[in-house]
């Protein structure tokens, strides 16, 4: 996690390039069956608390934001298991093997650090994702970025906004004592920057769009 501010010097601009998506039945089918039965147990306990990912909440009612408020409305995300449209950036060449064979805890954390643990990171913001993304130095993606927008089912939610959290408390809540399923580290509130979400089961994600871009200086 870096605290990269959002009026930093030196952030760049951003050049769309092309956007792609993913149809992958075998990871789709993974994901789908976890999130229902996610579903099933949360009901059966009551429910869990609601949060509101930006990727959506900032395009609602937007009028230069219709096509993103069409794209989130056809998805369907269920509000009842915590799944949003998340954002996760790394390099080209790295999204398209995460969409051809998912994405693999073991290398989780290894670009960027792990402040909430050795999970997969997502943020609401390109600006955020793009800290984690590098470029191809060569082949058909030389010079290009990748971030990969993805379903997310964070289910309940471990929230903190604390400086410097108890990483192990909040690992633990996740993968020990199982009260929660997903972390959210609220940057934003604490020092100014960005909100992440944290994952450790690969079957909560589906990769299902890759946004190729390059960086403007």
């Amino acid at each position: 996690t870096r605290d990269r501010g959002r009026d930093s010097k030196g952030v760049p601009k951003f050049e769309v390039v092309a956007v792609q998506r993913n149809e992958n039945p075998k990871i789709w089918a993974q994901y789908y069956t976890f999130r229902e039965q996610l579903g099933l147990k949360i009901a059966a306990s009551g429910g869990t608390q609601r949060y509101d990912a930006k990727t959506a909440s900032t395009v609602r009612g937007q009028a230069d934001a219709a096509d993103a408020e069409r794209l989130i409305q056809r998805a369907g995300l269920r509000e009842d298991v915590n799944e949003f449209y998340l954002l996760h950036g790394t390099k080209p060449s790295a999204a398209k093997a995460i969409c051809d064979s998912d994405f693999l805890i073991t290398k989780a954390g290894s670009n960027a650090g792990t402040l909430y643990g050795p999970g997969l990171y997502f943020a609401e913001a390109s600006t955020k994702s793009d800290e984690y993304a590098t470029d191809d130095k060569d082949g058909i993606f030389a010079n290009l970025f990748g971030i990969i927008v993805c379903r997310v089912t964070c289910g309940a939610i471990n929230y903190t906004d604390e400086v410097t959290p108890s990483t192990q408390s909040l690992v633990d809540s996740v993968l020990q004592k199982r009260t929660h399923h997903s972390i959210l580290g609220d940057r934003e509130k604490c020092r100014g920057t960005y909100r992440e979400f944290i994952i450790f089961d690969n079957q909560q994600v589906y990769p299902e769009f890759v946004v190729l871009y390059r960086r403007i200086d």
